[in-house]
């Protein structure tokens, strides 16, 4: 009967692992989640696959036309008519012209490329800091109810003083407070977790049936210990995917100018006729025709002015683009090194510290040597300490996070 009953015992607790192993959404699974179920990058996605059929609406080969005539109609002759005809027409622009639009039309497809890859890395980036921030209020929670024990503690010291006659009233109201605010920031905690949560539900494109309660998350991350120099960072600057997809739009550009300056020469027209002069269709015609640009300067010199200006536009964009990219990994960096240092003074300096005057001040007021406020403002700097801790913790993962954006490896997973 006992081996029965531990059996049943282990079963249950192999059941619960795994119903906490399906429910459990690491860093990795969320951002997978995202890469494929992110409504915004599959519309990207979508325009990808237009524009990669693109290039079949470019080829400047219209849709043959077929043709049937009958001409010189009498019907008081014996013969009703001089001929009759069917005929094929095809027009053809010129084969340069089209081969530039399209090889401009595959220079698209390349940009957006680039703009989804970094779509992905942005989305990747959101999805991260979002676990973050999930993982900042789970520890901020923890805290707030060690706040709470702590406001708990200090009533009861107080209180015990207050009933041997050695305290007073407005000692206990005092603690009361502390109490009544340690529950309130533990509220305002749990909407910050709410926040963080509902984030990174919509980053990931996770359906609203499926938002629930029991999505569990862990309870730390690893990241990329080797100290990460300026220059490599700004090193990355002209590999971004950003930057590739604004490259690639002023060569589509550039492609597009040779395309309409091509325009100059004629388009063709192909006719293959079967021609009936009374007797059957006997016999055989062809045509060919030539469409020459006569109006040059009123029509095709405006377009390819036009193609020049976009090209103009683009090469602004790109250059903004490669700006806007400097100034993002100048902060990445800066906010890495700041944090960086932020977090580490707290571990070998104030964290240990504030716990030490933590333990020392509740025991010495307890003895009478110290009096409330000096108790409450040390439980203040503890928590504050704490409190400060954690979010450079935050803020340390959440700027290695943005440096990651800019760089080939894997920094926070």
């Amino acid at each position: 009967m006992r081996k029965v009953i531990i059996i049943i015992l282990i079963l249950v607790n192999v059941q619960d692992w795994l119903s906490c192993q399906e429910n459990l959404l690491t860093i990795d699974r969320a951002v997978q989640m995202a890469l494929d179920r992110n409504p915004g990058l599959n519309r990207e996605r979508e325009v990808l696959s237009q524009k990669k059929e693109q290039w079949r609406t470019l080829t400047g080969i219209g849709s043959p036309e077929v043709i049937y005539m009958k001409e010189g109609i009498n019907n008081e002759e014996p013969n009703p008519y001089s001929e009759q005809r069917y005929a094929v027409s095809q027009t053809v622009e010129f084969p340069v012209a089209a081969a530039f639009r399209i090889q401009s039309a595959r220079k698209e497809v390349v940009a957006q490329e680039m703009r989804i890859r970094a779509i992905e890395k942005e989305l990747t980036i959101n999805v991260k800091g979002k676990y973050v921030e999930i993982l900042f209020a789970n520890h901020l929670q923890r805290l707030r109810r060690q706040q709470i024990e702590l406001a708990g503690n200090l009533y009861k010291a107080v209180y015990s003083k207050f009933e041997t006659g050695l305290g007073n009233g407005i000692d206990l109201i005092k603690a009361e407070i502390q109490v009544a605010e340690a529950q309130n920031d533990l509220d305002e905690s749990e909407i910050t977790l709410h926040k963080a949560r509902y984030g990174l539900f919509n980053f990931i494109g996770l359906n609203p049936e499926e938002q629930k309660y029991s999505i569990l998350f862990t309870d730390s991350l690893r990241a990329y210990e080797e100290r990460i120099s300026q220059q490599q960072a700004l090193n990355s600057l002209e590999s971004q995917p950003l930057f590739k997809a604004a490259a690639a739009e002023v060569e589509a550009a550039g492609i597009l100018i040779r395309a309409e300056k091509n325009k100059i020469f004629p388009d063709l027209r192909f006719d293959l006729y079967r021609q009936d002069f009374g007797n059957g269709f006997k016999f055989n015609g062809f045509e060919i025709g030539l469409k020459f640009p006569l109006w040059y300067g009123l029509d095709l010199k405006g377009n390819i002015k036009n193609a020049v200006s976009n090209k103009e536009q683009l090469l602004l964009n790109q250059q903004s683009v490669k700006l806007d990219l400097k100034k993002e990994v100048e902060y990445a960096w800066h906010g890495y090194i700041t944090s960086k240092s932020t977090l580490e003074r707290f571990q070998s300096t104030i964290k240990e510290k504030a716990d030490k005057l933590q333990a020392l001040t509740i025991e010495a007021y307890r003895l009478g040597e110290i009096d409330l406020l000096n108790l409450i403002n040390a439980q203040q700097i503890y928590l504050n300490s704490q409190l400060r801790y954690i979010t450079a913790l935050r803020d340390y993962y959440l700027q290695m996070v943005n440096l990651e954006k800019f760089l080939d490896i894997e920094i926070v997973y």
